[in-house]
């Protein structure tokens, strides 16, 4: 009885137990039955491609007749590249036509933080006025000159020029171009064209006078050549380096031009008043340049140009000051009137720290009334919200 039961329990198992129905071997076990492991990869650093090194060639026109002669010249050319801030890696001596040049390789690029090369820009300023008496026109150029070197921006070069069968002037000036901050700046060579000679063997005795020039204003000037002006005269044209950056030149200072309300019958007063104002531009933190005249039927008038510091904010620029008008509120039976209220007004601004650097008196008996126009700085306010001139 016992046997039994205990057999019938045995083969219950066997025939419905897969996993005892067979013996578990690999021999039996497929793929799909084994879980894949999870491996950890070793940890590989991330490849980062370094920033690129530009590498130049400066190569120049000049033609030596022998070999020594090039590599003598080469290498004193190298020591002006290495006093300019510039990383030179060597030279080499060409051949060039019936003799000998060279080329110098140097880094295209300076460190943010280097003093050499500096960031200038060459600007000529012309006040757009002809003279037609030479001695007006050099007259004006010389204190038009002497006002740029007073408000700090050195001065290359100015000269009279023909326009129309009457003189007009130019002047040169160095101005700081104001870089965004960068980690690297570009290198970059200009040339700077200046001088009126008859003779070329008179603009190659000028030439060091010219690197002087450019050296005692901080621009690293690499040599000077001499060069045939549109008019059959001669030139100087000076090799120099900036370094620059990867937007527009950003200069420091720009002109601007003021027009006066005065009215005047006669060309000389209108001359002699123009350059009474000009002190009064200086005195309002205005840093005048010249007075032109202009006229509107028979009438004159005058404009006077000045310095306006650029301040670069994020997405454009910011004048350091502008020229905003005062519009008196009353009326005045006489003009004698209105003058009064309006010379104690200017007072007033001036007193305020407002330079008033124009005013008039307009409108006709029994409705005079005046105007001020006055300096004001960049975060500076009068408190009446007027508009700029």
């Amino acid at each position: 009885m016992f046997k039994v039961p205990v057999f019938a329990f045995f083969s219950v198992l066997a025939l419905n137990c897969p996993v005892f129905s067979q013996s578990f071997g690999l021999d039996y076990s497929r793929p799909a039955d084994i879980r894949a492991l999870k491996v950890s990869e070793p940890s590989r650093p991330v490849t980062v491609t370094p920033p690129g090194v530009t590498i130049s060639g400066y190569a120049t026109e000049e033609e030596f007749t022998f070999e020594r002669e090039a590599e003598a010249a080469m290498g004193a050319r190298i020591n002006s590249l290495k006093s300019a801030g510039l990383t030179t890696l060597g030279g080499r001596v060409v051949e060039k036509g019936g003799g000998y040049g060279f080329v110098i390789d140097y880094l295209a690029t300076v460190k943010g933080g280097t003093a050499q090369p500096p960031a200038v820009l060459i600007e000529t300023y012309s006040n757009g006025s002809t003279y037609w008496l030479e001695r007006d026109a050099a007259e004006t150029m010389k204190t038009c000159a002497a006002n740029f070197k007073s408000a700090g921006l050195p001065v290359l070069g100015s000269s009279l020029y023909e326009a129309g069968g009457d003189k007009a002037f130019s002047v040169d000036y160095l101005v700081k171009n104001m870089l965004r901050p960068a980690q690297e700046y570009a290198v970059k060579f200009e040339n700077y064209t200046g001088g009126k000679f008859t003779f070329e063997s008179e603009a190659e005795k000028a030439g060091p006078s010219y690197l002087a020039l450019l050296k005692a204003a901080g621009v690293p000037a690499i040599r000077a050549t001499t060069s045939r002006r549109g008019d059959g005269n001669y030139a100087v044209t000076v090799e120099y380096v900036v370094k620059t950056g990867q937007t527009e030149p950003r200069p420091q200072y720009s002109t601007a031009r003021y027009d006066s309300r005065e009215t005047f019958t006669f060309d000389r007063e209108a001359l002699k008043a123009s350059r009474t104002s000009l002190p009064a531009f200086a005195r309002a933190g205005l840093p005048p340049l010249s007075a032109v005249l202009r006229t509107e039927g028979r009438d004159y008038f005058f404009s006077v140009d000045f310095l306006v510091e650029n301040i670069y904010r994020q997405g454009g620029v910011i004048p350091s000051a502008a020229i905003e008008t005062y519009l008196a509120p009353e009326t005045f039976t006489f003009d004698t009137e209105a003058k009064k209220a309006m010379d104690e007004k200017t007072a007033a601004f001036n007193a305020a720290g407002l330079g008033v650097v124009g005013s008039a008196v307009t409108g006709s008996l029994g409705a005079f009334t005046y105007a001020v126009d006055y300096a004001v700085k960049a975060g500076q306010s009068d408190g009446h919200g007027h508009q700029p001139h």
